[in-house]
């Protein structure tokens, strides 16, 4: 079911998916994914919504499932996915090049034994690190969708779909040299 503006119904969304998580200031956990931007969509359902291609997407953690916000020329629309619906979540990332500069701050900074995860904001030339875009595949009862979203957000979606305790529904997979391979499946 896509709710669009026009019908928008926040209790048919609880029904569908429960209430949205309150914040616990104790043990913080993320609410919602980070910016995705939609390639394919397919309604499995037979019906003929559909959300258009390139939408900007955001994933949103309810207590029984996820909220799909789309925004596409401001026309809003939200898909509730319950987590007894979600088949599949593969999450792909991008191929990274590293290729420091000896005795540039980078370089240093991995020497020292600085993950590359932070020494990476410290290249100053555009060569020194690189990652390909993040792909995101959901596959759920009645639904299809395949997103894009910068190689620098995989491990903040990473977090967020581990926080959904989904078990082996949750794929991981990192291309490299070679052919890409599953790292990770709770």
């Amino acid at each position: 079911m896509i709710l669009t503006e026009e019908n928008i119904d926040d209790r048919k969304i609880e029904q569908l998916v429960g209430e949205s998580i309150k914040l616990n200031w104790r043990k913080p956990e993320a609410k919602g994914g980070p910016g995705l931007f939609l390639k394919s969509f397919i309604n499995k359902s037979g019906g003929f919504e559909s959300i258009p291609i390139d939408s900007k997407c955001n994933l949103e953690k309810r207590i029984n499932g996820l909220l799909l916000h789309t925004n596409f020329s401001n026309k809003i629309a939200l898909i509730p996915i319950p987590k007894d619906d979600i088949l599949e979540i593969k999450i792909t990332r991008g191929k990274e090049e590293i290729n420091p500069t000896p005795f540039y701050p980078m370089w240093i900074l991995m020497k020292l034994g600085v993950s590359v995860l932070k020494a990476r904001y410290f290249g100053l030339r555009m060569n020194q690190y690189s990652i390909g875009p993040m792909e995101l595949n959901i596959t759920a009862r009645n639904y299809e969708m395949d997103f894009v979203a910068n190689g620098f957000l995989f491990e903040r979606q990473l977090d967020f779909l581990k926080g959904l305790d989904l078990g082996d529904k949750l794929n991981v997979i990192l291309k490299g040299k070679g052919k890409p391979h599953k790292i990770y499946s709770e």
